[in-house]
């Protein structure tokens, strides 16, 4: 009882500290880490001495919805000054006891060494840790896309949102209804009465949507998939295509096992 009790605490508390961090940023969909209490310090570079700065609080490794993809927030208890720091390939970071010390170099001239001194030297760590995992997958990625820049239609699609209003949920669909035609048989097969109705509206649907696509863009080999993928999984419509088939696939394994048992 008591374990369930620190947990839905803990939920509790996880959700308002969300709604107050998306009152500052409202991209900020759910929260990657945290760390209890920090203090923030900046390297002198004249006086070659760590300067206590006016902020300190909780800490917060945040997920958006739009670059950047991660930002790292401290929410300030002295002021509304809070410490935001986006998460980019050009972040770098290290641990030096007692502090975390960070740096961006994608800020310019403003390019401050701070050191974050932790309470709790596992949540430094543990923190460190997944920033590190963080920065090798965005520069990874950066990588991949300058060596094998994907194919128009796809690397263009941020471009013509802006200048006509085109949405990857397009791309997404298209990737969708090749995926789904092409199981469309074995789906029939492995489901209920049902579940096929609703697995051939979901098709019809993806298909639909995707109705305007160049068939030929379909066709692409197995890197300039992955790169689209990459590309288009950074938009949240795309994901909901993808979390809705995935639902149903998890709905319709539930009910045969279900079925089964009976």
């Amino acid at each position: 009882a008591t374990t369930t009790m620190a947990t839905v605490d803990s939920e509790t508390r996880r959700k308002a500290n969300l709604r107050v961090l998306q009152r500052i940023d409202s991209n900020i969909v759910d929260l990657a880490i945290t760390a209890t209490h920090v203090v923030l310090y900046e390297y002198s570079l004249t006086k070659k001495t760590w300067e206590k700065k006016n902020v300190e609080g909780s800490l917060f490794v945040t997920k958006r919805s739009d670059a950047p993809r991660f930002k790292l927030i401290v929410l300030n208890r002295n002021s509304t000054d809070n410490l935001e720091v986006p998460i980019t390939s050009t972040f770098q970071m290290q641990v030096r006891d007692p502090y975390m010390i960070i740096r961006d170099s994608s800020n310019g001239n403003n390019q401050a060494i701070r050191g974050i001194w932790f309470h709790d030297g596992k949540e430094r760590d543990s923190v460190a840790s997944y920033l590190e995992n963080v920065v090798k997958s965005l520069v990874k990625i950066e990588e991949m896309e300058k060596a094998h820049p994907p194919p128009p239609s796809f690397a263009s699609v941020e471009t013509k949102q802006q200048s006509s209003g085109s949405s990857n949920a397009d791309a997404g669909a298209a990737l969708l209804a090749a995926l789904t035609t092409g199981s469309k048989s074995s789906q029939t097969q492995s489901t209920t009465a049902g579940d096929t109705n609703e697995a051939k509206q979901s098709t019809a649907s993806a298909t639909s949507s995707a109705a305007g696509a160049n068939q030929q863009n379909l066709v692409l080999d197995k890197k300039n998939l992955q790169l689209s993928l990459l590309s288009l999984i950074q938009d949240e419509r795309f994901l909901d295509l993808i979390h809705a088939q995935y639902l149903k696939v998890v709905n319709s394994r539930a009910a045969r096992q279900q079925k089964d048992g009976k």
